[in-house]
């Protein structure tokens, strides 16, 4: 935990980052100036999911002031969280002797670890995601309940998690009785019903559920072709390896073949561990294979947390001495850990919000608005891309409420590119390494950022 507070301490100054500039900063700014009057999200802010998140950080701004300081130390109560429950479930399932194991492979892992420096709903929804799951394998109902009202207070995909974790908990401590269905339901009636409530309310007000047809990220909701949902399964696969989650896959593989030429029973952790990552992968794997743009490395965490479980079970369930156990935990850990040094060519998107890759981001982008401001140039005229496109307050909470525009390379004079910028195409790629000069350039690690103006202008 100290090493938790010790990170939250150090990224206390960065600005809000990806998606959290949405998902947290503006919810979070549009509940705070409100003062709470109103419960739903005006449209062009609205991504369809519950409010929880920026309602709870807009109450930390009431209490603490509204800075970055106070931002990111809210999100140390779910770290925190996240810690102590890792280590419960890895004492369920592997002794806790082992469970330290546990807690290294999940924050090891890019995703989690990406994720936890930001100001991140995504943490929220992994702690409540631990939580649930706790209360399921003790049998305590009020910690599955607290887990999944939490889950559906924060986002969609947290609703589907509540219906993975109620099929979890009947696989997990089946009992062949008819009524055994209805009363594993119990603990995830309420959130049920504050799911449906929150659905049917949303619709009746705003006439839509999820997204809108004039909501900036509608594109990314359009239905795949065939052809596209093939491309999105081979993407999937590459998410299930990408940022050294390959180092997984193949020692549990070879773990996986150990016990079948043992023709060995699968003991009852090993089975839990299965059944939950098999329940998890279809249902969280559905919209990113059947729509065009949901293919963020975070929409998998509730799969990449129980492929982690059950790599840690069968780990610690294997016959192997000690001495070998350990060497394949410091394999695939170190394996997870050069995960955050996978940086792909400019041309290749990837999802820098989901890797420590992207830490150099911020001083490069303190340093590049300096220089700017030092040249004289106004910000409305710089074009640029997500995530930096929007008022610098949204990002830095501090009172600035200049703004960079959209890029439009026929029109704009001044460009400001990222490698971490995902939206500039090949071509316009090209086009300003070809044709464009560049007036400012500055790198660290894998990020690098240009600041670009149109040869001839003057």
């Amino acid at each position: 935990m100290l090493v938790a507070l010790l990170a939250t301490w150090q990224v206390r100054d960065h600005a809000f980052f990806w998606d959290t500039v949405q998902l947290a900063s503006r919810h979070a700014h549009w509940y705070y100036g409100q003062h709470f009057q109103h419960l739903l999200l005006p449209d062009e802010i609205d991504s369809g999911h519950p409010p929880g998140f920026g309602m709870y950080l807009a109450a930390v701004w009431v209490l603490f002031g509204k800075s970055l300081a106070a931002s990111h130390l809210a999100m140390l109560p779910f770290l925190f969280g996240i810690i102590y429950l890792l280590y419960i479930i890895g004492s369920y399932f592997g002794g806790q002797r082992s469970s330290w194991m546990l807690i290294l492979l999940a924050f090891a892992g890019p995703v989690l670890a990406g994720q936890s420096v930001l100001v991140s709903p995504d943490i929220v929804l992994v702690f409540a995601f631990l939580l649930a799951l706790s209360g399921i394998l003790y049998q305590k109902e009020a910690a599955a309940m607290a887990g999944a009202l939490l889950l559906a207070a924060i986002s969609t995909r947290g609703m589907m998690a509540v219906a993975v974790l109620y099929f979890f908990s009947l696989a997990a401590h089946w009992q062949k009785h008819w009524s055994f269905p209805l009363r594993k339901a119990l603990p995830f009636v309420p959130s049920g019903l504050l799911a449906l409530t929150f659905l049917v309310y949303h619709y009746q007000q705003k006439g839509w559920v999820g997204y809108h047809a004039d909501a900036p990220w509608a594109p990314l909701f359009a239905r795949a072709t065939p052809k596209e949902a093939l491309q999105n399964t081979a993407i999937l696969a590459w998410r299930m390896l990408d940022y050294g989650r390959l180092f997984v896959w193949l020692p549990l593989a070879w773990l996986a073949y150990r016990l079948w030429k043992r023709r060995g029973n699968l003991s009852i952790p090993v089975r839990q561990a299965l059944w939950l990552f098999a329940l998890a992968l279809p249902p969280m794997s559905i919209a990113f294979i059947l729509y065009k743009g949901l293919h963020g490395h975070r929409y998998l965490l509730p799969v990449f947390i129980p492929l982690t479980i059950l790599f840690y079970t069968m780990l610690v369930d294997s016959s192997l001495s000690m001495r070998w156990r350990y060497a394949l935990f410091g394999l695939v850990f170190a394996g997870l850990l050069t995960g955050n040094l996978w940086v792909y060519p400019d041309t290749i998107s990837q999802g820098w919000d989901s890797t420590l890759a992207h830490l150099p981001y911020y001083s490069l982008r303190k340093q590049m608005i300096g220089q700017i401001d030092k040249a004289g140039i106004p910000l409305e005229a710089v074009g640029t891309a997500f995530p930096e496109i929007g008022p610098l307050e949204y990002r830095d909470l501090n009172g600035d409420w200049r703004a960079m525009k959209e890029k439009d390379l026929a029109t704009d004079n001044y460009i400001l590119y990222s490698n971490v910028m995902n939206d500039f195409t090949d071509e316009e790629i090209r086009t300003l390494q070809v044709s464009w000069k560049p007036l400012k350039t500055l790198s660290r690690g894998g990020v690098r950022m240009v600041l670009y103006e149109k040869s001839g202008h003057y």
